[in-house]
């Protein structure tokens, strides 16, 4: 790079670019963890939800020939891909003058600004998770409700949108503990589809703010780790049902405001539910001004990201 280094784009992009990737390397990416990935074709994507599947039925009541029952229409949910970028100013005197270390920590800085905006993203689920409305990634206030009119997290989802009256709740308010997560994933393998047929969520997921790890890994045990299976504080040595059985998600990027709070998750309902669309990964590239001989370095991508239903998560907003 020191002998190679030019005022030249073509010389200058590839240079750029292989900084950009080692800035971006080995940063914990949360997005795979929370969301169900996918690829998106379009200005913005439509999810229909859908209720019960229903349960089978015995052939002689069917008149002995094959029982076909309606599922019925629950919310629509639109997702837009948004557009956003971010950039980078050097001047040709840091390129000619081999001002390396420079160059290198402006690339690295727009990397991490790339980074942190897509995780501090994939984390306002959470963060707003008891909200009507709420900060965004950069504090300005976004409505935040479901496609039922309800926050993610709320006492009062309806079953359907013909059925309003009955509704099953996904709030509490207690901190973490063994108690707690053991009331919590009861009340979560309770819940009843449109049709009043349970659910099937099966809580196999805890995620917490930093401020809740010990506790949580109290619960959930250690990965790989051959500790006695005992509850936490129990004195009676009673066996720990949930040790080795729990995935615990530690996100760095859940707001300190927020450290108390805590999540049950059903990861193959989470993966179903919550989705992270890409319309265009980010692009970086770079281009040399004439008159300012300055270059500017971008990243610029577009996505999109929501719930579609609030059945694969209940929330704690502890006080």
């Amino acid at each position: 790079m020191q002998t190679a280094l030019r005022w030249d784009p073509r010389v200058l992009e590839p240079v750029f670019k292989e900084l950009y990737s080692l800035a971006m390397k080995d940063k914990k990416d949360f997005i795979p963890l929370l969301y169900n990935v996918t690829t998106s074709n379009k200005l913005m994507e439509s999810y229909e939800g859908i209720g019960g599947e229903g349960l089978m039925e015995e052939w002689s009541r069917s008149n002995n020939q094959v029982y076909y029952e309606d599922i019925d229409e629950l919310w629509q949910k639109i997702i837009k891909n948004r557009k956003f970028s971010d950039g980078r100013i050097i001047e040709r005197d840091f390129i000619d003058d081999l001002q390396l270390t420079e160059i290198k920590r402006r690339i690295a800085s727009l990397a991490d600004s790339v980074y942190k905006t897509q995780q501090l993203q994939a984390v306002e689920f959470l963060v707003n998770a008891f909200s009507a409305v709420g900060p965004n990634w950069r504090g300005r206030n976004e409505s935040y409700l479901g496609p039922d009119g309800k926050p993610l997290c709320a006492a009062d989802h309806p079953y359907s949108p013909e059925n309003s009256t009955d509704v099953q709740s996904n709030l509490g308010d207690k901190p973490l503990t063994i108690d707690s997560w053991d009331e919590t994933a009861v009340a979560m393998q309770e819940w009843v589809d449109d049709k009043g047929n349970t659910m099937a969520v099966i809580p196999d997921t805890l995620i917490v703010a930093p401020y809740n790890a010990r506790a949580a890994f109290k619960i959930a045990g250690l990965p790989d780790s051959e500790l006695p299976k005992y509850e936490p504080g129990s004195n009676n040595f009673d066996a720990n049902m949930y040790m080795g059985n729990i995935k615990v998600i530690v996100d760095t990027f859940i707001k300190a405001s927020h450290r108390k709070n805590w999540f049950a998750a059903d990861s193959a309902r989470m993966k179903e539910f919550n989705i992270w669309q890409w319309r265009r990964k980010v692009e970086n590239g770079t281009m040399t001004d004439f008159d300012t001989e300055a270059t500017k370095h971008k990243a610029i991508g577009r996505w999109g990201y929501g719930f579609t239903n609030y059945s694969f998560i209940y929330g704690h907003n502890v006080q």
